[in-house]
């Protein structure tokens, strides 16, 4: 097999021709955080692949494929109140997230073993994911005192009621929101590729390779494919959420919760900032709403979010464990 041709890189990422016309966009750190260079080399690839390439796949030959955002530096920047660098940073990961999916040439996201927080939200922004069977997919971020902020919720909101009407009745559509609404708040992550299907992380259209060796070459296939069917962007979604019904309907449940012993304080108070941006906040009625209008709620709960010290006090705990 040839070595792959480097085109650009930085310290977190290279682009490389791997012939036939598709260019590959490796993570290459141990576990491929998330930061600014990293978040700068997908756009500088975007840029180089929409004008010069038929596709791209974004992958990694480390165990995980990314664990996402860089929780000491996050916060470092929250103990300062540096709320500009998290902003921009967010910002600049939700802008990654819905590029990778408007870009005029096809993209599929290689994944293989952890892809956690902003690395399954990168996942969510390829137009299709190829994943060796061993993914393990999940928004991990009530863990640490937090709600996926770089198009996560946004995107989940989507999916459990995509193809739905706002005149269905609530209680039909509900169930749909909390199921996805637990998935999150519990952080689960899938076991395997067909459980991530299973908890929404994945779509049933998603492709699974089975054996390691074929993975990259499978993603290939994929773009090919794409790209074969003259590949165009998807239209822009409009996003179905509940509203306050559904808000109140998830803060009883986890009211229940928290009665019952089962969550603490601070967990009942994150659910609720989740149920709030899952359905949409304070809307009378449920509606479609833009993307940019959860991503902007996602944002404003993030970041407000960032400035509790019960939040500080997970990242840290989660921080510690991670040392041992």
């Amino acid at each position: 097999m040839t070595t792959p041709k480097p085109i650009i890189s930085n310290a977190d990422a290279s682009l490389t021709d791997t012939g036939d016309g598709i260019a590959r966009l490796e993570l290459h750190s141990k576990l491929n955080i998330i930061g600014d260079g990293m978040l700068e080399m997908f756009d500088a690839a975007l840029d180089e692949v929409e004008t010069n390439w038929t596709g791209m796949i974004v992958a990694t030959e480390a165990k995980n494929f990314s664990v996402g955002l860089n929780l000491i530096l996050l916060l470092e920047r929250a103990k300062s109140k540096n709320w500009d660098a998290i902003s921009a940073t967010l910002r600049k990961l939700q802008a990654v997230c819905t590029r990778l999916r408007t870009a005029s040439k096809p993209v599929v996201a290689a994944t293989a073993g952890m892809a956690l927080g902003g690395g399954c939200e990168l996942a969510f922004g390829a137009d299709a994911v190829q994943a060796f069977t061993e993914s393990y997919l999940g928004l991990v971020e009530l863990r640490v005192g937090l709600i996926p902020g770089g198009g996560g919720t946004k995107e989940m909101a989507f999916r459990c009621l995509e193809g739905q009407s706002p005149t269905t009745p609530i209680q039909t559509l509900f169930p749909h929101v909390n199921r996805t609404f637990d998935t999150l708040r519990e952080s689960k992550v899938s076991q395997n590729a067909a459980d991530a299907v299973e908890l929404g992380y994945l779509r049933g259209t998603d492709a699974v390779s089975l054996d390691q060796e074929a993975h990259f070459a499978d993603a290939k296939r994929l773009v090919f494919s794409l790209h074969k069917a003259d590949y165009c962007p998807p239209d822009p979604p409009q996003i179905l959420v509940l509203g306050e019904e559904g808000i109140a309907r998830l803060n009883l449940q986890t009211h229940l919760l928290r009665e019952a012993g089962t969550i603490d304080d601070y967990t009942q108070y994150l659910a609720n900032k989740l149920a709030y941006v899952l359905c949409g906040g304070k809307l009378s009625v449920p509606q479609f709403v833009t993307e940019q209008y959860l991503l902007d709620l996602e944002h404003e709960v993030f970041l407000s979010l960032c400035g509790q010290e019960g939040t500080h006090s997970r990242i840290e705990a989660t921080l510690q464990r991670g040392k041992k």
